[in-house]
């Protein structure tokens, strides 16, 4: 049986142990967001994201977020089926795009492309799109939204 003087240094070193080890601060979360209007595509509400796109007239045959920006700022991607027809289709698929997207990452963006084999990939970005973020593309069947900030 342990003496009652062993037990009470057993306790007083735990004490020392306990008070002598600091947390470390939690660290905070950044939400990269824009002030924006939320919008409907096609009958399916988009009440997290703004539309992002490039400077008007820039690109005519479509765009794509510029590879090393989207490198850099890739959090999570999926694919999307998209049902007939294509635009409806399309717009149900940046529909559950959203949704994905904002379980990958506290605000941000998201990136929509059609794709003939697999409907359509969803990408989604740590980072809000800027018209400088993006390159020209032949693929016309996009839609790139960053997050709005919520109050």
């Amino acid at each position: 049986m342990p003496s009652f003087k062993r037990a009470l240094i057993f306790l007083a070193s735990s004490v020392v142990v306990v008070s002598g080890a600091h947390l470390e601060p939690t660290a905070t979360r950044t939400t990269a967001c824009t002030v924006g209007t939320p919008m409907t595509t096609a009958g399916y509400p988009m009440p997290y994201y703004a539309q992002a796109t490039p400077s008007a007239g820039k690109f005519l045959n479509g765009y794509k977020p510029e590879p090393r920006w989207a490198g850099q700022h890739l959090v999570g991607s999926y694919t999307f089926g998209v049902p007939e027809p294509v635009e409806t289709g399309f717009a149900y698929a940046q529909f559950k795009c959203q949704y994905y997207c904002e379980n990958q990452s506290d605000g941000g963006s998201f990136f929509v492309r059609a794709d003939s084999k697999v409907g359509s990939y969803c990408e989604c970005y740590d980072e809000l799109m800027d018209p400088e973020a993006f390159v020209s593309n032949n693929q016309t069947l996009i839609g790139a939204w960053n997050a709005i900030c919520r109050a």
